[in-house]
């Protein structure tokens, strides 16, 4: 009875302090009514405290239930659109002339979504439309995670749109950038701090992709391994809770099945990972093929556009209208199902469909997409990754009954293979396919294909699916750092002079009146030579004082050597991937030539030269594009 009091008069004080705080502001506030809600919005969410970690778990929460709720209707958005331009049209005109014309009429259904498509971005969001994923990486880079407030929305209707009518790109990028969008609109709400705000995107994404394959561990690792490159535990953790949220809510609304309904399968010897290795190297092969052909005919449309002055609305009917043409005689080319997939990983695909599919599904994702359509490529990849498979598979085993599984075996491991040699994203796709499928056993045939074929793609090609478009942006990413800048700007320049060292003979007795008396949190140890030996962080000096054993110890006993270390030579780019991956907030820099101790880089300072850095390049790119 007393604790429930205690807690009720506590409640009941703090909303009179608030309130209180409120009122008080009114009395001397002379602004607009709509500045005084500003502020008083700010001093609400000053008191909510939401950057703390647990209040931050539950925002998380609240970004996960969002996108979930959207990767639903955005689903059912897809099936009622696709049901009704294709089934709905046909049985309306039974034995009509739309019932005589049908094949003629056919490739005017994704050509009259892509008009749709084209009239929504031209007057309505009034812009060309982003490349899905390659603009929130650009995003996580070059914009501390903010994204347009209004993209989840016009980006949803956009692909819903053009998805449903044919159009040959898949739904699992555009919820991920949908979700990314929701997670960076709440942040940017909320008043969120840049780490924070990239990390609410993270979520969104993760919680999209979780949701729309039913693998929320795929999602989460998506999140941090492509878009965020950040593993650290303040990161993973809040991801974590935004996909499970995002697979439950799927779950309860669209089943517990997974995407794919696989037989199961296993790897009958150990002689068959060779064959497994042969098809990770077709399939990075294909996957730069994919990539190479995609943007061509993006490229060979910006062209035609330039050349003979066609109204940017129009491009994308256009490009519809030419993917409909192919699509007559490859149906699964269609972006909205999943047939041919589950098929060829039942082994029971035509080989006229197998071809078909493999060879023009780059050339129908080009045509639909590349020319201002929406959709993405995961389900592209994935399509034309079990065609290959299943190929190859029926080959193999066709000549080695014995020793090799049926061709939906390898028909389900090119899938992951050709998406991860697109992606250049292997744990993503490896973990992804084992949820997807639900088989255990195909793991390993799927880790080595996997890892093979990304590594044929990069040694073949550069560039992935979105590296390729940010490059010709002049943007080059990784750790979530725009590196065409960071890494053209010397160490020097951020380093500095001023900090605190000890020698490592010097006693902890003696480092005890600094540690109270400086704010630095990092303090570097020396040998007698200034050769440097390692760092002393304040937090082991606080175990170490709590447990009372300093008396008698000198730094060397205590001194961290394994830390990374920079060089006059570095640049500003290996500063920042090493504070990303390390949880120190200060790091030495030493001569090249002797080892000696020059200077530190602390991280605040460094992240705040580059901020300044990416801004003027950022206005510099703005006036090259005005003049």
């Amino acid at each position: 009875m007393k604790l429930s009091s205690y807690i009720h008069g506590r409640i009941s004080r703090k909303l009179l302090a608030f309130f209180y705080g409120i009122i008080r502001r009114t009395r001397y506030f002379n602004g607009t009514s709509r500045q005084f809600f500003k502020l008083t919005l700010d001093y609400l969410l000053v008191q909510l405290n939401l950057n703390q970690d647990i209040p931050f778990l539950f925002v998380a929460v609240i970004v996960g239930l969002l996108t979930g709720y959207v990767a639903v209707v955005f689903h059912d958005a897809i099936v009622t659109i696709s049901t009704l331009s294709f089934t709905g049209l046909r049985s309306f005109g039974k034995h009509t002339f739309i019932d005589d014309y049908w094949k003629v009429l056919l490739p005017f259904i994704p050509a009259f979504g892509g008009l749709i498509v084209g009239l929504y971005n031209a007057f309505i969001v009034k812009a060309r439309p982003g490349h899905g994923l390659a603009s929130v990486i650009k995003a996580v880079a070059q914009n501390d995670g903010i994204i347009d407030r209004k993209l989840w929305f016009h980006k949803s209707i956009t692909s819903v749109v053009s998805i449903g009518s044919g159009g040959g790109g898949g739904r699992e990028a555009p919820i991920v950038q949908v979700g990314a969008a929701i997670g960076s609109t709440v942040a940017q709400l909320l008043r969120f701090s840049p780490n924070k705000t990239r990390t609410l995107l993270g979520c969104g994404a993760a919680a999209g992709l979780a949701a729309v394959f039913n693998a929320p561990i795929g999602g989460v690792m998506f999140a941090v391994e492509v878009l965020l490159g950040d593993f650290s535990v303040k990161t993973f953790s809040p991801i974590v809770i935004a996909a499970v949220i995002g697979t439950v809510l799927s779950r309860s609304f669209l089943g517990n099945s997974p995407t794919f309904q696989v037989p199961e399968y296993a790897l009958v010897s150990n002689t068959e990972l060779l064959f497994y290795c042969l098809l990770g190297i077709l399939a990075g092969l294909s996957a730069v093929m994919f990539i190479k052909i995609y943007y061509a005919i993006e490229e060979w449309f910006q062209r035609v556009e330039k050349r003979w002055k066609i109204p940017v609305w129009a491009m994308p009917a256009i490009g519809g209208l030419m993917s409909g043409v192919i699509c007559i005689w490859f149906p699964g080319l269609y972006g909205f199902t999943y047939e041919a997939i589950n098929n060829a990983v039942h082994g029971s695909e035509s080989w006229n469909n197998m071809i078909g599919i493999y060879l023009f599904k780059p050339v129908v994702a080009g045509l639909s997409i590349g020319s201002g359509g929406s959709g993405g490529m995961f389900a592209p990849a994935m399509k034309m990754g079990a065609m290959l498979g299943g190929m190859f598979g029926n080959i193999v085993h066709m000549y080695f009954p014995a020793i090799t599984a049926t061709s939906g075996a390898y028909a389900l491991v090119g899938m992951g293979a050709l998406t991860a040699g697109i992606m250049r994203a292997p744990l993503t796709v490896i973990l992804i396919l084992f949820e997807v499928t639900g088989q255990y056993e195909i793991v390993l045939p799927i880790m080595f294909a996997a890892v093979t074929s990304s590594l044929i793609a990069r040694l073949a090609y550069r560039h992935s699916m979105e590296s390729y478009v940010l490059e010709k942006e002049g943007v080059r990413v990784g750790f979530g750092i725009a590196l065409s800048v960071a890494e053209h700007i010397s160490i020097a320049e951020v380093m500095k002079t001023d900090y605190v060292t000890f020698s490592d003979s010097e006693s902890a007795a003696n480092m005890i009146d600094v540690f109270f008396n400086t704010p630095e949190s990092s303090f570097l140890v020396t040998d007698n030579q200034g050769m440097f030996s390692g760092i002393i962080s304040l937090d082991e000096m606080r175990a170490l004082l709590r447990e009372d054993l300093l008396v008698g110890l000198i730094a060397e006993d205590i001194v961290k050597k394994d830390v990374p270390v920079l060089y006059e030579t570095s640049k500003l780019d290996e500063a920042l991937k090493l504070f990303e991956i390390s949880d120190y907030d200060m790091l030495p820099v030493l001569d090249t030539n002797n080892g000696k101790l020059l200077g530190v880089v602390r991280q605040e300072e460094a992240f705040a030269f580059y901020r300044k850095q990416l801004n003027l390049y950022g206005s510099d790119q703005y006036e090259s594009q005005r003049s």
